[in-house]
Formats: C-alpha cells, structure tokens, sequence
C-alpha cells in the first residue's frame, strides 16, 4: 500500500467509503464545486505568508509561519476532521525531531484555533493509521454511510447513482 497522504487521513474521519475509492486512485474532486471553492479560498488567503510546504511528498501544508503550521478551510462545517488532518501534519512532523504547533484557519469565518499534538494524540494517530490501512486494504468499498454530509460529496454518484 502506498503511504498514507494528508487527504487520506482527513477521509477516514469523514467517511471509509471516499477513503477507499481514493486509496484506489478514484479520484473525483478535479470536478466538484466545493472542491474547486476551497483550492479558491486558499490561493486568495494569507498572500504574504510562505505557503504549500510539501513533505515528503505525502502531505502539503498549507501555511508555515514562526514555529506553526497552518490548515486552511472552507468552511468550519467538518471542524474535528480539519483538527485530526493538523494533528496528523504535526505527527509526522514530530516523527521526524521537529516541534511546531498547529492552527486551523476558516478566511470565510475569521475562524482561528490553535492546534497542539500531545501524547493520546499520537497513541490515536497510531490506531487510526492501522484502521486507514485495513480499509485501504480491502477488496470492495466499504458500505455507504448515508450520512447528509453525501450530498456534497464529490463521490456522491459512485454511491448512489
């Protein structure tokens, strides 16, 4: 299995079934609005600070600025899964002997909120990576969540038309 991205990671909190047709290189975000809206809103925000940061080519950090990594966010509508795909940039991040803390930015909402990873994080990175793994792993998709989050799904078609 290829390593797990930043994209992964934030699909397994919002839905297995997106993260599985992604893990098998399904991918339908190039065409979907709310998609397009967010790489929008992050190419307009924060023009001044140092943005994209890639590392090791599996996640892309939005913001780097004084010691702290920045996500940026349409909307605060799926805040827990924005904060889990942060603590996961900082996991890796710590993996490798480096100490920042995180923030999570909604432009839209003047939204700011300090992120920091401690030790029960890192313990639930650990368990949630083997389960991303598991599913990733998996022959067919796992089964459709029918959750209302769906109908603004870029996968919306593959699960139910």
């Amino acid at each position: 299995m290829k390593q797990i991205t930043g994209t992964m990671y934030a699909y397994s909190y919002l839905c297995w079934r997106k993260l599985w047709f992604f893990a098998k290189d399904i991918v339908m975000e190039q065409e979907n609005e709310n998609v397009i809206i967010g790489k929008l809103i992050d190419q307009e925000s924060y023009r001044r600070e140092k943005k994209h940061l890639y590392l090791d080519d599996i996640v892309c950090i939005d913001i780097v600025k004084d010691n702290v990594i920045c996500e940026i966010k349409k909307s605060s509508s799926q805040r827990e899964m924005a904060i889990q795909q942060l603590k996961y940039y900082l996991y890796l991040l710590n993996k490798k002997g480096i100490e920042v803390k995180g923030e999570l930015l909604v432009p839209k909402e003047n939204h700011k909120e300090m992120i920091v990873l401690n030790e029960n994080d890192i313990l639930e990175i650990d368990k949630q990576l083997e389960r991303i793994k598991k599913i990733c792993n998996e022959v067919t998709p796992p089964e459709i969540i029918n959750n209302k989050i769906c109908k603004k799904c870029a996968y919306f078609e593959l699960c139910y038309i």
